[in-house]
């Protein structure tokens, strides 16, 4: 009967952008059935309002500026963006905000295929199928009306945007008092509004991307300069880590023993380090950025030096080592290259179409040549999910049972915690195999590693998965990282009052912000851009 008689395009609109108000915003309602009673007059009219305001919002549009003849592909393009959506807010508690719109454009940018086929899931594509495909297979089939004259066809389609605004608007006044202050008490949740929420992220992130584009480049620390106390060299290692959490870590307290290894150094583990974002893409930049986690966003630091650079123009000889999917711009003025992008199939240390971190301590004696400080960054793959279970050797697989599937949520919560302790195991070893190659280092040189992760990540707790939430939604398992610095003995001999001021910090509130000026600190570099109270060792 759908497919006998022509439809009138505005009526397809208004219907198609109704279910897609109705259909893809389960989190969202389901959250607002945990905070008000939804069958009290209050609740009631409270959701109704919410409901017209939103289809008001997506089929306004939708019919004031889609033409007849892009209408079917306009909806069709909306549905299977929000069953996509739907799909990962409803299954693993993402949302989709500027962050992790960019960290869809910057997955498509490094061509990162490996992450790409890590998300797609069997699960994925049933939904797909189901809530997307389906659905626009009926939208394809469903005849219009023929094409009218201009003028009525706007007319009707005036009329339909007329009486949309003033139902939204007519309950909205009927709801003011209430609606007002719940919207105002609970704001997060427009986070949950599907598709809204994610064409509204989109279009913030390309306006400020290309806002941003037009401002020149800012060249930062031309001062800087090192005043070192002893005429030794100093090499170093910084570990970028990926998706660490600070709980898990057994150096802090963590029941299980992920961290034999490391447990055996001299090293401190600083307890109440929050990380500047929840993505690689946003906190790799922002770790080695001087703006400050306040001041700070991607597109402001892409325009300005950072403190390799510092370290760069100060005589240090700096060079980036990649196992992920790229350096996030960090490292385009230095030495760099990515292992992604010189593959050995055949190599041991090579499965499952990327390399396990430990590959890239291979030949780093090629970076010491000279008589200048090295510092060398190894940026890691670490914990990356969902699947965990690639991320390490099968030696490393200690926690058992282990989820084995690209789906946490398909696991029980106990074996995605053993998954993903594996590759907090795997990276014990690998911080530990590089702290024993900075020993052999220690009689030419004073030697550090200093390791801090990214951001964290969720295991289900709450039904959330991975990472990527806004930050004022994330719960503390995204944000609270672990941060570790080892010193050579020769270091700390030379700098005893150093040793003694790191400790005193082990459990002080810091941040991301704290180590672009204790790279320059370990060094010595001296600049009108370093500050002395945001140094580790200071």
């Amino acid at each position: 009967m759908l497919l006998r008689f022509p439809w009138p395009p505005a009526f397809l609109a208004i219907l198609v952008t109704m279910f897609l108000t109705a259909a893809y915003n389960h989190s969202l309602f389901s959250k607002l059935n945990e905070r008000l009673a939804v069958f009290s007059w209050d609740g009631a009219g409270f959701v109704t309002t919410l409901f017209a305001v939103m289809l008001m919002l997506l089929s306004v549009p939708v019919l004031l500026f889609v033409p007849r003849f892009l209408l079917k592909a306009v909806l069709i393009a909306l549905v299977m963006l929000s069953a996509g959506l739907s799909y990962f807010t409803q299954n693993l508690g993402i949302v989709f905000d500027m962050d992790m719109v960019r960290n869809l454009v910057e997955t498509v940018r490094d061509q990162n295929q490996q992450e790409a086929r890590e998300l797609l899931s069997l699960p994925l594509i049933l939904h797909l199928v189901l809530w997307g495909v389906l659905p626009s297979i009926i939208i394809a089939l469903i005849p219009l009306q023929a094409a009218q004259k201009w003028w009525k066809s706007l007319g009707i389609r005036l009329i339909y945007t007329l009486i949309l605004i003033s139902i939204a608007v007519s309950l909205f006044v009927v709801n003011n008092k209430y609606a007002t202050f719940f919207a105002r008490e609970n704001g997060d949740l427009k986070a949950y509004i599907t598709p809204l929420f994610a064409l509204n992220s989109t279009y913030r992130y390309f306006n400020t991307f290309y806002a941003q584009q037009e401002q020149p480049f800012t060249v930062l620390g031309n001062d800087a300069h090192q005043q070192k106390l002893t005429p030794r060299r100093t090499i170093g290692i910084m570990v970028v880590g990926e998706t660490a959490r600070a709980d898990h870590f057994s150096l802090n307290s963590y029941a299980q023993p992920t961290n034999p290894l490391l447990n055996k150094e001299n090293l401190i583990s600083f307890q109440a380090v929050s990380s500047c974002g929840t993505s690689t893409a946003y906190s790799v930049p922002c770790m080695f950025s001087f703006l400050g986690q306040k001041d700070y966003s991607p597109e402001m630091a892409d325009k300005q030096s950072n403190s390799l650079d510092v370290l760069q123009k100060a005589g240090v000889k700096v060079v980036w080592i990649d196992n992920n999917s790229s350096c996030k711009g960090v490292c385009t003025r230095i030495e760099n290259r990515n292992l992604l992008q010189q593959v050995n199939h055949s190599d041991d240390l090579y499965s499952d179409n990327g390399y396990y971190d430990e590959a890239m301590l291979n030949d780093l004696e090629h970076y010491l040549a000279g008589n200048q400080d090295v510092l060398i960054v190894l940026h890691t793959l670490g914990s990356h999910g969902p699947t965990y279970h690639k991320r390490y050797p099968a030696a490393f697989a200690q926690f058992q049972p282990y989820c084995k599937q690209d789906t946490p949520h398909a696991c029980p919560q106990a074996e995605v915690i053993n998954a993903y302790d594996n590759t907090i195991l795997y990276t014990d070893y690998v911080l530990s195999k590089t702290i024993q190659w900075l020993k052999t280092q220690s009689q030419q040189a004073d030697t550090f590693l200093l390791y801090a992760s990214d951001h964290g990540e969720s295991l289900g707790e709450n039904g959330i998965y991975l990472h990527g939430l806004p930050y004022f939604l994330a719960p503390e398992a995204q944000t609270h990282i672990p941060m570790l610095l080892w010193l050579s003995e020769s270091y700390r001999q030379q700098y005893p009052q150093a040793w003694s001021t790191l400790q005193a910090k082990i459990n002080a509130p810091l941040s991301h912000d704290n180590l672009s000026h204790s790279l320059l600190g370990l060094y010595e570099v001296q600049s009108h851009v370093y500050q002395s109270n945001l140094d580790l060792l200071r």
